[in-house]
């Protein structure tokens, strides 16, 4: 593309100029208002502050005096005189009545004068003296104060023999709160009192005032208009209309910007407001403005000055950019050239908006990025070490001190509204709905694995609480996935572990907990400390085969267990196998069977011959059916034996001992939960199997003893139906009633009379 220069020149010239300016008037013209608006906000905000501040003081003095007032009104000398008819002669009540008042009248609080005044009996003490040698004036203002529905209340007034004089009074009844007083107690402060509070008598940008419940000026530095009523002023209507305690607004007063702050007292309703002229705040603005306007002025000279200089330098690179972007394709159709500085912009743009959608790509293979960690720290293929400087992936600093592994698997999809063919979109709706459930700071990603949704949790919980915490969450996952799917799961769970090298040992644990859930139904939740006990010491051969031979056994199927073992031997005689790899392989099997049979704790007497005579056995082997036989027959079948008889035997332990609670204790509070605690499992377990064995749960059971118990009881003694129930654990003898005529099909008392 072909221009000329000078025309060139002179729009980068513009250009500059224009560039220069405008960010030149906008700062001044911002930096202005911002530095206006700056004083004003710090001036409200100062006055915010010292409004604050003298309120606090002001309402620290009439506390303080409160509180003296109440404890004189509550000592014993005033309560009884309130009761009494005492005069002049009564020298001892007097004098106790003008020692209390003389407590409380001190002059760091200002107090005037403070008056006892008898409802009932019309005799008034105050620190002058009593009825009319003190000021009988003041008895009118009583009266009037004892109308007052209020039981405690601060107000102002003038005194009557002489306007110019205004006090603050604060009048409390005895008894407090009372329909009928007997008693009120009125400390007379002067008004100067408050005056020395004010941190705003000598404000040159505001002025404060305070006003009383009834908006009468309490305090002002004008003191004529002490007194005067502030409800008809229009700039304090928001304070009138009380909608918010404390508050700042703009209004305008005689033509003038003002600004009022205001705080509306919770103790008694006092208003306290201070009114700052703009106008005077605005004054001192001025002067920032021309600095403001003179410090423009040079910046736009020399950005003036630069342009010039700079467009005349920048014209040759400019034209050598042009050339190398020229180069680039553009998103954007060009028909004809549109100068250099658009096609150098369209080009630029174009890179941005690529660089932003590889940005963006890169952000949505993070989660992508989180799951493949996963699965290789589940699978042993990522170093636990590796792993742990991964973890600011996942936003998290080290590892918890309590994990645990939890693993899901769908029960069965018959009689649902899946097919088979739904069960891996199914999976990973289920990793959605436990990554719903389970907080971030909580877990790692949720992944699918095979069959199964696993999750790794952590807490910073340890022992039962955490293990009572992930039966919770199981729950609650459990729950979720029914109501949303509206299909049963059953969760394994693996022991606690805090060290990331366990994670692989972890997911054997919780995969191993849910085939053994065998027998337990559907909907179970499983701890592997539970279902296995000893914690067994994992070995993971590589090969899937194996790994289904061990499943296939752990479950007590044989027909699985036979052809596992089969498939297994199988792949080790491939055609391009040397005769020392599977006799490796073989002999890697039979190590990891012994070591099969020591993680389920099945003693070697179990096994016909030792070590030394198995390896030399094998050794002797010859053809596929012989290994197969002589497998089975040293290792998998007696395995599945020993399982199907502990198992059975385990069941049957479980259920004995709680019906050996049951049979000792039932006429005490007895629990699942409770019953065990004592034999070391989880409720839930306990539960399955007590189910499972006696074909009843454990409520049921229980109160079916009971009610055997009761007709015994019944037929054999004379105790009363209500001493029955009380002795069985019922609230009272209409629960039980109910619960025996449900079961024995009539009334306790019916069947004590069938005999």
């Amino acid at each position: 593309m072909r221009f000329r220069s000078s025309s060139y020149l002179i729009k980068l010239m513009f250009l500059s100029v224009l560039i220069g300016t405008i960010p030149v008037i906008l700062l001044g013209t911002f930096a202005y208002y911002n530095s206006s608006r700056t004083v004003l906000d710090k001036v409200n905000e100062s006055n915010k502050q010292l409004l604050q501040q003298m309120q606090m003081r002001v309402e620290q003095t009439l506390r303080t005096i409160d509180n003296s007032a109440t404890q004189l009104l509550q000592s014993p000398v005033v309560t009884g005189a309130f009761e009494k008819e005492i005069s002049n002669h009564d020298f001892e009540m007097v004098h106790q009545l003008y020692k209390g008042i003389s407590l409380i009248q001190t002059y760091e609080l200002g107090i005037k004068d403070v008056f006892l005044y008898s409802l009932g009996s019309k005799w008034m003490v105050s620190g002058g003296g009593i009825n009319e040698y003190s000021s009988p004036e003041f008895r009118a203002q009583l009266e009037a104060f004892s109308t007052n529905e209020a039981g405690s209340f601060w107000t102002s007034g003038s005194d009557d023999s002489s306007n110019s004089s205004h006090f603050i009074y604060f009048v409390k009844k005895y008894p407090f709160n009372a329909i009928n007083p007997t008693g009120i107690i009125c400390v007379v402060l002067s008004s100067d009192v408050i005056k020395e509070f004010d941190a705003f008598q000598n404000g040159k940008l505001g002025s404060a005032f305070i006003l009383d419940q009834n908006f009468n000026i309490v305090d002002r530095h004008d003191r004529t208009q002490l007194g005067s009523n502030m409800s008809g002023q229009s700039f304090l209507k928001p304070i009138l209309e009380k909608k918010n305690a404390s508050d700042q607004y703009e209004t305008e007063l005689d033509g003038e910007e003002m600004t009022v702050t205001y705080r509306i007292s919770s103790y008694n309703g006092w208003s306290y407001v201070s009114v700052a002229s703009n106008d005077q705040v605005n004054a001192q603005n001025k002067i920032i403005g021309w600095i403001t306007l003179l410090v423009c002025m040079v910046i736009l000279l020399v950005t003036l000055i630069l342009a010039w200089i700079g467009s005349k330098k920048m014209y040759s690179p400019i034209q050598s950019i042009y050339a190398t972007l020229n180069s680039i394709p553009s998103s954007i159709d060009e028909q004809k050239p549109n100068g250099e500085l658009q096609v150098i912009g369209e080009r630029v743009d174009y890179l941005i908006k690529n660089q932003s959608l590889i940005m963006n790509e890169l952000k949505g293979q993070q989660d992508q990025l989180k799951e493949f960690f996963m699965q290789k720290l589940f699978s042993g293929a990522m170093h636990p070490a590796d792993f742990e400087e991964k973890l600011s992936l996942y936003n998290m600093d080290k590892p918890w001190p309590s994990m645990c592994v939890l693993a899901v698997q769908i029960d069965s999809l018959k009689d649902t509204r899946y097919e088979e063919s739904d069960r891996d979109l199914l999976m990973f709706a289920i990793s959605n709905i436990v990554g719903e459930l389970v907080l971030s700071e909580q877990r790692l990603v949720p992944i699918v694995k095979a069959d199964s949704q696993v999750t790794l949790i952590g807490s910073t919980k340890e022992g039962a609480e955490f293990k009572e915490q992930i039966f919770t969450l199981s729950d609650e996952i459990q729950s979720a996935i029914f109501q949303y799917l509206d299909i049963k799961v059953s969760i394994g769970i693996s022991r606690s572990f805090s060290s990331f090298t366990e994670t692989q040992q972890a997911l054997h644990e919780a995969m191993t907990s849910l085939k053994i859930r065998v027998g337990l139904g559907q909907e179970s939740i499983l701890f592997i400390e539970d279902v296995q006990p000893q914690k067994s010491n994992l070995f993971m051969f590589p090969n899937e085969g194996e790994q289904a031979l061990f499943d296939a056994i752990r479950g007590g199927n044989l027909e699985q267990s036979n052809l596992a073992l089969k498939h297994f031997i199988g792949e080790l005689f491939q055609p391009d196998t040397q005769h020392r790899d599977y006799q490796l392989s073989l002999l890697r099997l039979l190590v990891d069977l012994l070591k099969f049979g020591q993680e389920l704790s099945i003693p070697l007497d179990r096994i016909a011959e030792d070590e030394a005579s198995l390896i030399q056995s094998l050794f002797k082997l010859r053809n596929v059916q012989e290994m197969e036989h002589w497998f089975w027959s040293i290792f998998v079948h007696p395995y599945i034996q020993e399982l199907e008889n502990r198992r059975d035997s385990q069941f049957k332990h479980i259920s004995e001992a709680i019906i050996d609670m049951i049979k000792r204790e039932f006429d005490s509070e007895l629990t699942l939960e409770e019953c065990s605690s004592r034999i070391n499992y989880h409720p839930h377990y306990v539960s399955r199997v007590f189910r499972q064995e006696t074909g009843i749960n454990f409520g049921e059971y229980l109160t079916q003893y009971r009610i055997d118990m009761a007709k015994k009881w019944l037929k054999e003694s004379d105790m009363k139906v209500i001493e029955i129930a009380e002795r069985l654990q019922y609230n009272n003898s209409a629960n039980f009633i109910r619960s025996f005529r449900k079961l024995v099909g009539m009334t306790p008392g019916q069947y004590r009379e069938e005999g």
